[in-house]
């Protein structure tokens, strides 16, 4: 399924810098899977359903569009042949930890810690990473005997995957790596009953014990769905299509990498931290210091902050409620997406959306691809928001009856009221989780909603944008022609990073951890293929404190770092090492702003706030450079659709995004 085209300007890799070459971003949802094309003067954007059950057939097909788009027919070889790279994001590893159907783990800790894992009370690893009677301890000293008795109670128990996560081995693990020795001596990974170990100060470097075993419980529970995807996904490349480029993998630090240099725990949320890193690219061009981000698709939402242009992270934060005291983009979920499913509230008239969700397959009831429950597209749609002839830019067409029919017998007559009150009181359900979920990330970051702008996007985000903005006090937002497609959009302007970390004692030597740190970046460059000298490597130091009273310095070098901490305490040392694989600029149009606005391409009648309203349908291509759009007005692109409330006006800049502003 082609989009539309946005013009860019390529910055090609410089391997073959001069040549007629594409590159390629794939970000895989929950819903959709998207895709970005850069030819070097135009960027082609695609989006088809994701197969859940094997994530490469929508992998694969938004190569076989993309080959039909350029004049390949169905051609995949031959477009590869003229492809540079492919950048993958996903949720793949998310959707695991979610839907909770990952790999079998047995974990072996310090005797004692059996039920805190280090931390302070139960942790909310077991019961969901891994089984409580899957946790064994070890004593102090443990012996072969000890270690092998371990591993033979939870192979009973059906285990395969071994995490060893010992208190106090970090930086010296050689307690844990002992441990791990005596398991793979005697199940060898060339056998095949071999056992694959996970340790935990190989999963993070850090001090806090709990953060090493919560991190190595995540990897190895995520890393057989990952693991299979992407080597099938490389296997169809090299030995199917014949393409022997790189195949670069998404990390939630914002970068790209091959998939030898890839963690299941590397690419957690790394789908949607790629609309983040957007944002904080597109908050740049607009010089714009305090963003809000809000993405919302098929089954979640998503909120995350930009501040001085560049993604807030913390240092206390979780992944999906499991706690990590590691660097992560702060990034907080509502399970609310255009699939999620209505249900009625008996007794309180009002209805509870989610958390389960329709997905791609079979969809919302309006799809008619055998949904039988009221979901929010199917309210959207009955509201008048959607244009059911133009629903992914017409190549799909939406089943207003079958939508009105699921939401009347599933909504309105339980309630007592008509199926567009039902429908009302989903939208405005859904408006307030969303906005909720706005707010909090807000508070965490310490934000007022009148001093930031809010960037919608996602399936779904310019839907939300006006109405969330209105609801919290926020007089601008922005949404965006890529907005669909938003996290490939991230995608495609990353490059190869490396992160590394380092928590550091007191006594610890910053130089000497820095300088190690920086070693390991350039092996790991050189290994995957890319030339170390041409990478540049920042330092970053974490003072103590960082997170509240605490400040995070960054240079160039460790010696202007360490000028810059001025003697403060250094909690963690951080090398961020980044490697120019090619990107695009998007190239704005020329200034031809008139004050005029284009005819609308027709009228129809849209319940808002349960008035109905003769509302203008605008194209959203035709209002770039043109006057502001008054609301009540809707907006529509190949595949996507803003709304415009009454009081709010949209105008298109240059680039082709969206200005939304009250009053």
């Amino acid at each position: 399924m082609v989009g539309r085209r946005v013009e860019c300007e390529a910055r090609p890799v410089p391997a073959t810098e001069g040549e007629d070459m594409y590159t390629v971003d794939i970000d895989t949802g929950g819903t959709m899977t998207d895709g970005l094309v850069a030819d070097g003067s135009e960027l082609h954007a695609i989006k088809v359903d994701t197969t859940p059950h094997d994530f490469t057939v929508s992998f694969r097909q938004i190569l076989v569009e993309a080959a039909r788009t350029l004049g390949y027919e169905e051609d995949v070889s031959g477009f590869l042949d003229h492809v540079s790279f492919i950048r993958w994001s996903s949720t793949i590893t998310s959707n695991v930890l979610g839907e909770g159907n990952g790999a079998k783990v047995g974990l072996l800790v310090r005797q004692g810690h059996e039920a805190d894992l280090y931390g302070s009370g139960r942790s909310p690893a077991l019961g969901t990473l891994v089984a409580e009677h899957n946790v064994i301890g070890l004593p102090d000293k443990p012996t072969e005997v000890d270690v092998l008795t371990a591993v033979k109670a939870l192979f009973e128990e059906g285990v395969r995957r071994i995490c060893v996560s010992l208190d106090g081995t970090f930086p010296d693990n050689g307690a844990e790596r002992d441990v791990a020795g005596i398991v793979e001596a005697q199940y060898p990974d060339h056998y095949l009953g071999a056992v694959p170990v996970v340790i935990g100060s190989e999963m993070a470097q850090v001090h806090d014990d709990a953060t090493r075993t919560h991190c190595s419980l995540i990897n190895a529970y995520t890393h057989t769905r990952l693991a299979s995807a992407l080597f099938q996904a490389e296997d169809m490349l090299k030995y199917d299509e014949g393409w022997d480029g790189p195949l670069l993998v998404g990390h939630i630090n914002g970068g790209v990498a091959r998939v030898g240099k890839t963690k299941a725990l590397d690419t957690i949320e790394s789908g949607p931290v790629f609309g983040t890193y957007a944002s904080a690219y597109l908050a740049r061009r607009y010089a714009l210091s305090d963003v809000i981000c809000l993405d919302v698709g098929g089954t979640t939402a998503k909120a995350s902050v930009v501040l001085g242009g560049e993604p807030m992270s913390t240092r206390d934060g979780d992944i999906f409620d499991i706690p990590v005291r590691a660097a992560l983009p702060l990034l907080r979920s509502a399970v609310l997406g255009g699939g999620s499913v209505a249900r009625p509230v008996p007794g309180e008239g009002t209805v509870r959306l989610g958390p389960d969700s329709m997905g791609a397959a079979p969809g919302p009831a309006c799809y008619g691809l055998g949904g039988d429950q009221a979901t929010l597209t199917d309210a959207f749609l009955i509201l008048g928001y959607l244009d059911p002839a133009r629903f992914l830019g017409g190549r799909r067409t939406l089943d207003v009856a079958r939508a009105e029919e699921v939401l009347t017998r599933q909504l309105a007559e339980p309630l007592g009221v008509s199926a567009e009150e039902a429908a009302t009181l989903v939208v405005d359900t859904a408006v307030g989780i969303v906005a909720d979920l706005v707010t909090s990330t807000l508070d965490k970051a310490g934000l007022d909603p009148a001093d930031v702008t809010l960037f919608a996007y996602g399936g779904n985000g310019s839907m939300f944008a006006a109405p969330v903005a209105e609801r919290l006090g926020i007089s601008t937002a922005r949404v965006f022609g890529l907005g669909p497609v938003f996290a490939a959009f991230g995608s495609s302007v990353s490059d190869v990073v490396h992160v590394y970390e380092r928590s550091l004692g007191g006594a610890a030597d910053v130089r000497a951890a820095a300088d190690d740190l920086v070693a390991t970046a350039r092996r790991d460059l050189e290994a995957e293929g890319f030339d170390a000298d041409a990478a540049t490597i920042d330092v970053e130091l974490d003072l103590a404190g960082n997170g509240s009273a605490g400040r995070l310095v960054r240079a160039g070098t460790i010696d202007e770092a360490l000028s810059d901490a001025r003697g403060g305490h250094v909690e963690v040392a951080r090398i961020r090492a980044r490697y120019p694989v090619g990107a695009y600029e998007p190239v704005g149009h020329p200034s031809t702003h008139t004050s005029t606005t284009p005819a609308p391409l027709a009228r129809r009648p849209v319940s808002l706030g349960g008035v109905r309203h003769q509302t203008a349908i605008y194209d959203w291509g035709s209002l770039t450079g043109r006057g502001p759009v008054e609301g009540p007005a809707i907006a529509v692109g190949e595949t996507m659709t803003c709304l415009v409330p009454p009081g709010w006006s949209l105008s298109i800049d240059e680039f082709a995004n969206g200005v939304l502003r009250q009053g």
